[in-house]
């Protein structure tokens, strides 16, 4: 895993069990950058960008479950069906929504970003 990535990664943790909302903002089909808010109402909010999204199934807001990085299974099984290179395997991050979302979320991604808004 690239550094890079395990920043983005421990950005997410910071947010987790903390009671935010989450709400899919926007997609940039060019750039492949999907971005969330995660917001209370009480509080600043933050922007979630996953960037190079590979693949996304995920509801456009929930308000309880946080962004997590997949089980090694799970990473494996969605690559597999997706039929990716065993480089796009070492490369790429699967994260889902814990406690789970209905619909299940998975969010295939090469890297994530975290900016706290005002």
């Amino acid at each position: 895993m690239l550094k890079s990535q395990q920043q983005g990664i421990e950005s997410l943790r910071m947010l987790q069990g903390r009671g935010y909302t989450y709400r899919l903002e926007s997609y940039a089909s060019a750039l492949s950058e999907l971005s969330v808010r995660a917001y209370k109402a009480d509080a600043s909010g933050y922007r979630i960008v996953f960037q190079t999204t590979f693949y996304i199934q995920m509801a456009t807001d929930w308000e309880r479950g946080d962004f997590q990085l997949a089980s090694p299974q799970e990473h494996e099984d969605l690559m597999n069906r997706l039929r990716c290179s065993a480089t796009q395997k070492e490369q790429m991050l699967l994260f889902t929504v814990s406690p789970s979302t209905n619909p299940e979320t998975f969010l295939l991604c090469h890297k994530v970003l975290l900016s706290q808004l005002p």
